[in-house]
C-alpha cells in the first residue's frame, strides 16, 4: 500500500507531485512557499544532476572503451 503524500493542493486537493513549480498543476492556484522547494534545496538539486550527468557521462566513456577493447580481442581471434 502507498503512503498517502503530505503535499496536497490547499486549494483542490491534488497531490503535489513537483515541487518546483509555483503552482498546482491541477487547478493552476499558487502553492504555498511551506509546499514548494525553497532557492537552497533547489540548488541542491541541481548540484546532484550535475554530477549524476557528469556519473553518466563517465559511465558512457568507459562502456565505449570496454567495447572497443572487446571489439579489438575478437579482431584477434580471442
Amino acid at each position: 500500500m502507498a503512503a498517502a503524500s503530505r503535499f496536497k493542493c490547499p486549494a483542490c486537493g491534488f497531490t503535489v507531485f513537483n515541487r518546483r513549480v509555483a503552482s498546482c498543476e491541477a487547478c493552476k492556484a499558487p502553492l504555498p512557499t511551506t509546499l514548494r522547494l525553497n532557492e537552497k534545496e533547489l540548488a541542491l538539486l541541481a548540484e546532484e544532476a550535475l554530477r549524476n550527468e557528469r556519473i553518466r557521462h563517465d559511465m558512457a566513456k568507459e562502456a565505449e572503451r570496454l567495447e572497443a577493447e572487446r571489439q579489438r580481442r575478437r579482431g584477434d581471434g580471442g
